[in-house]
């Protein structure tokens, strides 16, 4: 066989072979990491093929010229080897690269860093308070939707922007591929650590109505199951991607005719018992208790009477306000250039380009709080796994608390927990697949690689977080109080140190 002979395979000779045994699982774990879908095959005894950062080693005793380059094409008798990671560009491409080096970052330049990351925090929650919320009760009032649906769909979509925009620079940029145990970490940070921070802050005690939280916790695991089963193989086809997709397009649908199915499932009950008490009070008056029926007028004449003025640019009169002022003027000022303000009534009208321009900011200021936090986190070699589970999780998930707060402080519940479990949803059917699918397109229905190490603990954590979850709000009588809070924060930080214990291998994870 001559040096140059090159056998093209096809897309299933990448699954691991029988006779490969634990060795080709370490080196598809190994690849899915760092690899990127191009490089350079060398001389070895085994066979290599890559495809987006999947790599799949097989015996072989067949050699090859010294380097080939690979582009999109499988070779025979060679291996693929990974860059290192020194060699690797700052962050795998997902940042823009550092003006300040590790070590001069530790020699004090991080502490821009850090007054950076606190900015940001306060513009976030400057542009959600002033701009993006208020946006959303326009949006409520204008097309006659329920706190729920609004929450669950339009406010979880459009404050997840910069985590999809996150993933497409990730599998087109980068090429770096997203863990099993990322896509958990940020969906147990949202919905205990949030709803917990919701109830602490509060300012009295919300009651939460049932049917919306059914029906977003069981969208919700069906969502993770196909998720999970889509990762099993360490890769993603197209018609998984598309399957995601389509999971979300009929999460939609049913909001649309939400009050439609929730009546329907009223009447059905009706007809089986004489009382019914699993739907919302505030669309359906429940048979002997007519009181239900002023909830929400209830809501919409608290609203009214909490009417907010809308931003001023004038100079305030106490030292507190001027001092605020003067700190938030760099960001207030392009915000009111930019954003029209819904409060006037003049620009009332315009709330659909309110809310598209705050989803552009949050995605802007959100993008660079992460990447600042990045780069706090290693500077001070913060593990990766560390890094996660907190300070990134923490940093992609900034929209989701502070709106989420806002409106919970505003009595609206339902919105703020719809909100996070929507969240969510999005996140696993659109933000994760979406960049999948079109990466797939693009290079001719090409599979993106994807790492399932710890598939069954990271699944199996999540499911008993989400059963803690609806255990706890049970528990409470669908309360949103410091109680609830208490206990979710509690649970959070038994998650993080689960998350630990299994990252160190105490226990190992079997899969």
């Amino acid at each position: 066989m001559r040096d140059n002979t090159q056998i093209h395979l096809s897309l299933y000779d990448t699954l691991p072979s029988p006779q490969n045994g634990k060795e080709g699982k370490k080196a598809s774990s190994k690849s899915t990491e760092s690899a990127p879908f191009a490089g350079t095959l060398q001389t070895q005894s085994r066979t290599g093929l890559q495809l987006h950062g999947y790599q799949q080693t097989t015996m072989a005793s067949l050699s090859t010229s010294n380097q080939h380059p690979i582009n999109g094409r499988l070779a025979f008798g060679t291996t693929v080897t990974p860059p290192s990671s020194s060699d690797a560009p700052h962050l795998q491409g997902q940042f823009p690269k550092d003006p300040f080096t590790n070590q001069g970052r530790r020699q004090g330049w991080v502490v821009l860093h850090i007054l950076g990351m606190i900015y940001m925090f306060a513009s976030l929650a400057f542009l959600c308070n002033e701009f993006f919320v208020p946006a959303m009760e326009v949006i409520i009032d204008e097309f006659d939707i329920s706190d729920d649906v609004a929450g669950a769909t339009i406010m979880a979509a459009s404050r997840s922007f910069s985590k999809l925009f996150t993933a497409v620079v990730a599998v087109f940029i980068s090429q770096k591929n997203v863990g099993i145990g990322t896509v958990v970490g940020s969906a147990v940070f949202n919905i205990l650590f949030v709803t917990g921070l919701c109830a602490l802050t509060s300012r009295e005690v919300l009651q939460l109505s049932k049917w919306p939280f059914f029906r977003d916790v069981t969208f919700y695991t069906v969502d993770l199951v196909l998720l999970a089963i889509c990762y099993l193989d360490n890769v993603i086809m197209w018609w998984e991607s598309t399957l995601l997709v389509t999971s979300y397009i009929l999460y939609l649908v049913f909001m649309k005719f939400n009050v439609q199915i929730k009546s329907a499932m009223k009447m059905q009950l009706l007809k089986e018992t004489n009382s019914f008490e699993m739907v919302s009070g505030e669309e359906y008056a429940i048979r002997g208790r007519p009181e239900l029926e002023s909830k929400k007028n209830e809501r919409t004449n608290n609203r009214n009477k909490k009417q907010e003025e809308p931003v001023s640019l004038k100079w305030p009169n106490t030292p507190y306000k001027q001092a605020t002022f003067i700190f938030l003027l760099p960001i207030k000022l392009p915000l009111c250039l930019t954003i029209p303000d819904v409060r006037k009534q003049n620009f009332r009208k315009f709330f659909m380009i309110t809310l598209l321009s705050s989803i552009l900011w949050i995605t802007v200021l959100s993008y660079l709080m992460v990447w600042w936090a990045h780069q706090v986190g290693e500077t001070f070699s913060i593990p990766a796994e560390i890094m996660g589970l907190t300070v990134l999780a923490a940093g992609t998930s900034i929209p989701d608390i502070i709106t989420s707060v806002i409106v919970a402080r505003k009595g609206l519940g339902d919105m703020a927990t719809a909100s996070l479990v929507g969240n969510n949803i999005f996140n696993i059917t659109i933000c994760l697949p979406l960049p999948w699918l079109l990466y797939s397109l693009i290079h001719g229905l090409l599979p993106v690689a994807v790492n399932s190490d710890g598939l069954s603990c990271a699944v199996a954590l999540l499911f008993l977080m989400l059963l803690f979850f609806i255990i706890s709000i049970v528990s409470c009588k669908w309360k949103l109080d410091k109680v609830l809070g208490f206990i979710m924060l509690l649970f959070y930080i038994i998650f993080v140190v689960l998350s630990m214990t299994l990252h160190f291998r105490f226990p190992v994870c079997p899969v």
